[in-house]
């Protein structure tokens, strides 16, 4: 019987742990309208892919924790960029998801993680693609436009901000892609 108790046990708690999970966060944005995310995280392949639903502000990102890698496709750029997850300010994945669970519950949450990716149209364009490498999950955000490689930034001050696409989890975990003069 006990043996029954704790295979129950297992298979409950086992069962919400893989699989995917779905956050919707809906908040207001500057123009007095909403922004909505979508934030889709899967345990079993290690994951998650976030989107910003703002019009010509659109974004998909995607946390590839198995693979390492960082990729994000705007909308109005036509464009994927890719980042390394090797550097310190990146979140693990049950940190992001911590994240958005406090968002969720603190609709006034506030973050000040966020990083500054830059990236050099004329050399940073990856023109030979080994998919196998980035993992599905990229391959299917950014198989069909162009891919740059982005760096993290820790000096900002040679970045022009009006160049600069945000995508990421907004508020919580907000990343700046931005078109630099060198890689």
């Amino acid at each position: 019987m006990k043996i029954l108790v704790v295979c129950l046990v297992l298979a409950i708690f086992g069962t919400q742990s893989h699989g995917y999970e779905v956050y919707n966060i809906i908040s207001p944005n500057n123009n007095g309208g909403n922004l909505q995310e979508t934030v889709t995280v899967d345990n079993e392949k290690n994951f998650a892919i976030i989107n910003i639903h703002a019009g010509s502000c659109s974004s998909t990102t995607v946390f590839d924790y198995k693979h390492g890698y960082i990729a994000s496709r705007v909308l109005s750029r036509r464009a994927c960029y890719i980042l390394d997850m090797k550097h310190k300010a990146i979140p693990a994945l049950d940190q992001l998801k911590r994240y958005i669970y406090e968002r969720k519950a603190l609709t006034n949450m506030y973050s000040d993680k966020y990083i500054w990716v830059k990236y050099s149209p004329l050399q940073s364009l990856i023109t030979h693609v080994d998919w196998f490498l980035f993992g599905s999950p990229i391959k299917q955000l950014c198989s069909h436009v162009p891919l740059y490689k982005g760096d993290v930034v820790e000096k900002t001050h040679d970045i022009r901000a009006e160049a600069c696409a945000k995508t990421g989890l907004l508020g919580i975990f907000g990343i700046s892609i931005c078109a630099g003069t060198d890689a």
